[in-house]
């Protein structure tokens, strides 16, 4: 992961932004991929850590956004009274994580993801079912979580199996490094 990213290399390019919404606890339960072990824990969060995960799950899909955030600013957001961040561990080795924001009627799914080492292994869908039952474990009114078309292009399809249905889409610019 860079220390910085080179700012003069940030474009703003239209994406369409897919937002969505789950408002009934699914019943079906995934069990995880035979042989390998889960791990998922909370961590306290340092910029530094946070920029790690959040870089590693997300250089492919152009998440800049927390990359380019001053690091009190990125400190102060990460470490709020309602956020949580989960990190998912398959056999002690750092795969992927969640980033929940908790609101007074509604639990977000702010970042979510793997790394780039462990997607189209089964983990996924494992992974997203504990996020799922991690969100009404807030019990909130309903879940929500958006992506775009920048994100990968599986996404979209996997969160409507999942039991979100969409409420809207929208064109938003968002940062993609040239």
């Amino acid at each position: 992961m860079p220390e910085a990213i080179d700012i003069s290399r940030i474009i703003l390019q239209p994406a369409t932004v897919t937002f969505l919404e789950m408002h009934t606890k699914p019943s079906e339960i995934l069990q995880p991929v035979a042989g390998t072990s889960f791990n998922i824990l909370p961590i306290p969060v340092s910029v530094s850590e946070y920029r790690k995960l959040y870089y590693g799950v997300g250089e492919k899909w152009n998440w800049l956004d927390r990359m380019v955030i001053p690091d009190k600013e990125l400190y102060q957001k990460i470490n709020a009274a309602n956020i949580e961040i989960f990190v998912l561990y398959v056999n002690n080795e750092t795969t992927g994580y969640i980033e929940f924001v908790l609101e007074d009627k509604f639990a977000e799914v702010q970042y979510f993801g793997l790394m780039p080492a462990f997607i189209g292994k089964g983990l996924g869908k494992y992974f997203l079912q504990w996020v799922i039952e991690k969100a009404w474990s807030y019990n909130p009114d309903w879940i929500q979580l958006n992506t775009c078309t920048l994100d990968h292009p599986n996404a979209l399809d996997v969160y409507k199996k999942a039991g979100f249905s969409q409420v809207r889409t929208e064109i938003q610019n968002r940062r993609v490094l040239i």
